[in-house]
């Protein structure tokens, strides 16, 4: 932390995040990974956000302040500082579906960047998600998507 980081509203990394936040972190990975978030994205984003079982109960206000915590970590910590949070949050019996959820957000434009794909490979070590499953959730989330 810098000389001005307590006067300039500068705060450290939370150490933790909770399962809700957790999820959220991690599909706004997804559509922040090229560095680029469309309109698109941003739908897509709420869409699965608005669908999700984790997020069921939570408030308008309080998305709104756990969306705002999860960008100052991006953009203090980097994408990988918020990757690793989520994963640390985010509890193993909800890892699949939302390295599912993950994959269909990435695959949602019709393309794939090579960002993207890094990303969801780190994903896939990180939640610890076997080869076969990951192949298995990517293929039916690509032919989901060309329809």
């Amino acid at each position: 932390m810098g000389l001005f980081s307590n006067i300039l509203g500068g705060s450290s990394t939370p150490t933790n995040l909770d399962k809700q936040e957790s999820f959220l972190g991690l599909i706004m990975s997804v559509v922040a990974a090229d560095g680029h978030i469309s309109e698109e994205e941003i739908n897509d984003f709420n869409s699965f956000a608005n669908k999700s079982n984790i997020l069921r109960g939570m408030s308008g206000n309080q998305f709104n302040s756990t969306i705002d915590k999860l960008f100052k970590i991006l953009k203090r910590d980097g994408l990988d500082t918020l990757v690793d949070l989520c994963v640390a949050g985010l509890p193993s019996e909800h890892r699949e579906g939302v390295f599912a959820v993950c994959c269909d957000l990435l695959f949602s434009d019709g393309s794939v960047e090579r960002e993207e794909e890094q990303l969801l490979e780190n994903l896939k070590v990180k939640l610890s998600i076997n080869d076969a499953l990951a192949m298995k959730i990517v293929e039916v989330i690509s032919v989901k998507n060309k329809v």
